[in-house]
């Protein structure tokens, strides 16, 4: 096994960049991929809710896990006639992660819509491996997520309808995902109450397929590009039938953001950067996913409280503040690029007792051993320093290494 490996991976280093690419007149294809290999070690303080690991030991707060392989490795193949393209994207934790159609306005690469799934435009982030590339995201930078979507574009500015909720689950907005849970008393048959916990899913009582819009404008030359995007969502909860322990509501969640990031180039080095603001971001997934614990779910505005013996749906807005600044520097011709980044964000509410603040930092060097395989080895410490309860959230230590494959 050992000889087939060392072979298997002299022979990866041996051929050259192997992009396939097919053209027959104005039909073209092509097929890429990105295969990531990794494994990190956590340490997680007391305070802090161990990161998911495939592997935990001593009660959680050493951990060893692989993240990146499952889910982000992909493979896919963009097909197009003229002014026509089409993407298919599969990958093994989302099977189907991307399938859009694209048509380039007079042959424009910076004019043309696009209908399906794919990225939405309201983000940026930079840099950060671990964690199944984390990209400083809940730490002073915003998620991107796979979303179907309208989208239009022209010299620089972009316009998407996106679908928050359609169908399944790596799909969906966070707030067609969640589930509220309640405590009633109930006899228990002996003439004594007992308490019964019990819980709602959100996306029983939504209004489905309501849009959400995000716009995003890049300027963009061979040494600068900078970025700023907004996106606004309404999430409808409704329920016009009272139950024994749930009221009837009709209730709104407003969610919006606004941001900017980009990078600049001075020689051999760079300055990444990102700043938002918001208000609650948790619902559209585009701030939550990566924090873990009281720290996460605080996020949440969306909530159950009792009103006159029943429950109903309780809205307390959430506001949301970050930014993110990384240094990263180019050797060897470019065979060998170091970075870093510092983050921190903070989220702040009237039922908070106190501001929920975060530091996250990284440090990595990306060697190309070739032109499309690399190594990544990094470490980074993921910070909750206040909790919205005002108790410390703990700290994490994350430290390991990404084998690239990408074509």
């Amino acid at each position: 096994m050992k000889k087939l490996l060392l072979s298997c991976m002299i022979a990866l280093l041996a051929v050259p960049a192997f992009a396939v690419e097919f053209t027959s007149g104005d039909f073209k294809a092509n097929i890429y991929g990105n295969i990531y290999a990794d494994g990190f070690y956590t340490y997680s303080s007391k305070e802090a809710t161990p990161l998911f690991s495939s592997l935990q030991m001593s009660d959680g707060q050493h951990s060893f896990g692989s993240y990146a392989f499952v889910g982000s490795s992909n493979f896919g193949v963009t097909m197009s006639y003229q002014n026509i393209s089409g993407t298919i994207e599969a990958g093994l934790g989302d099977p189907v992660r991307k399938f859009y159609l694209k048509y380039n306005i007079n042959g424009k690469a910076d004019h043309y819509i696009l209908a399906g799934r794919d990225n939405n435009i309201a983000f940026y982030n930079y840099g950060q491996m671990s964690n199944d590339g984390q990209c400083m995201i809940d730490y002073g930078a915003l998620a991107n997520k796979r979303r179907l979507q309208l989208r239009y574009g022209i010299g620089g500015f972009e316009m998407a309808i996106i679908m928050p909720q359609i169908g399944f689950g790596s799909g969906d907005d966070k707030a067609y995902t969640d589930s509220l849970g309640y405590i009633y008393s109930m006899d228990d048959g002996t003439g004594n109450l007992i308490n019964v916990y019990d819980e709602i899913s959100t996306s029983d009582y939504m209004f489905n397929y309501l849009p959400r819009l995000e716009l995003a404008y890049t300027i963009a030359n061979d040494n600068f590009n900078f970025k700023v995007f907004g996106s606004y969502g309404a999430y409808m909860y409704y329920n016009d039938t009272a139950s024994a322990n749930l009221d009837s509501f009709n209730k709104t969640a407003h969610m919006f953001y606004v941001g900017f990031g980009g990078q600049a180039n001075f020689g051999n080095s760079f300055l990444n950067y990102v700043g938002y603001f918001g208000q609650n971001m948790y619902l559209s997934n585009a701030q939550g996913d990566y924090r873990t614990g009281f720290s996460k779910t605080a996020l949440n505005p969306v909530s159950l409280a009792s009103s006159n013996g029943k429950y109903t749906i309780d809205i307390n807005d959430i506001y949301s503040a970050g930014g993110s600044i990384g240094y990263g520097y180019k050797a060897l011709d470019g065979k060998l690029v170091s970075q870093l980044g510092l983050g921190y964000s903070a989220s702040f509410a009237n039922h908070y007792t106190n501001a929920d603040q975060n530091i996250g930092a990284f440090i990595n060097t990306q060697y190309f051993v070739t032109d499309w395989f690399s190594i990544i080895p990094e470490v980074a410490l993921l910070y909750n320093i206040d909790g919205a309860n005002g108790q410390s959230q703990g700290f994490s230590i994350v430290a390991g290494l990404v084998a690239a494959l990408n074509f």
